[in-house]
C-alpha cells in the first residue's frame, strides 16, 4: 500500500485519461481541485464583501447630540452619561462685556470662591447663593464664557461620554454685530454620580 501511495504523489504530469480511466475513485484531477477551490474563495469573499455592506450599529453605542441642542434618548443602563445633567443654577447672569473664561468642577467650598473672585464684584454673590450646598453630595459646575451678540436667557448643562457642555436657552436670533460682545456667567448643581470621573469641556 505505501509503494502505490507514493508512486501516485510522484507521477509527472500528464493528460488526463478519457473518462477518468486509471484514477483512484474519489481523487479529483488538480485542474479541476484548483477550479473548485478559486470558485469557493470567490464565493467566501462575495458573502463577506455583502455582509461588511450590511453592518447594522452595535448595540449599547450612545447616540450623539442633534445640531439643535437636543438629545435622543440615552440607551438602557447609562442614563448619567448622555443629555442634561444638572439639576438647576444656583447663579446665572448675561451681560454685556468682556470676562475671563473659565470651567470648572467645584468640590468644596474654597474652590468656590476661588471661581468666584474671578468676577470682581460678582463674587460675594456667586458665594452667597452657594452657602446652603452640600458639596459632598452635589459639587458645582462653574462656567464663564462669551456669547458673541446672543445674550442668554439662561442655560442648561449636557453631558456626552466624558464631555460636558453648555447649552443656551431658546433666544432671539443675535444681530450680526453689535458694540460689544455679552458673556454669561453660570454654576450649576449636578449630583456626584452624574460627573464624569475626569470631566472634559467643550468649546
Amino acid at each position: 500500500m505505501r509503494t502505490a501511495r507514493n508512486r501516485f504523489r510522484a507521477a509527472a504530469p500528464a493528460a488526463e485519461p478519457a473518462g477518468g480511466a486509471g484514477r483512484p475513485r474519489g481523487v479529483l484531477p488538480v485542474s479541476l481541485r484548483r477550479a473548485v477551490s478559486a470558485s469557493l474563495l470567490a464565493a467566501s469573499l462575495t458573502s463577506l464583501s455583502t455582509a461588511c455592506g450590511q453592518q447594522h450599529p452595535a448595540v449599547g453605542v450612545p447616540p450623539v447630540n442633534r445640531a439643535d441642542g437636543g438629545t435622543p434618548s440615552s440607551p438602557p443602563g447609562t442614563p448619567s452619561r448622555q443629555g442634561r445633567v444638572d439639576t438647576g443654577l444656583v447663579y446665572f447672569t448675561s451681560a454685556p462685556g468682556a470676562v475671563r473664561e473659565v470651567r470648572a468642577v467645584l468640590r468644596r467650598p474654597d474652590e468656590l470662591s476661588a471661581f468666584a473672585r474671578l468676577f470682581g464684584e460678582r463674587s460675594r454673590e456667586i458665594t452667597a447663593r452657594a452657602k446652603d450646598i452640600d458639596f459632598t453630595r452635589t459639587p458645582l459646575v462653574g462656567w464663564s464664557t462669551i456669547t458673541g451678540c446672543a445674550q442668554w436667557p439662561s442655560a442648561r448643562l449636557h453631558r456626552t461620554d466624558d464631555t460636558l457642555r453648555l447649552i443656551p436657552a431658546p433666544h432671539p436670533k443675535p444681530p450680526p454685530e453689535c458694540y460689544a460682545p455679552f458673556h454669561t456667567i453660570a454654576v450649576f448643581q449636578v449630583p456626584e454620580d452624574r460627573l464624569p470621573a475626569q470631566p472634559r469641556f467643550a468649546d
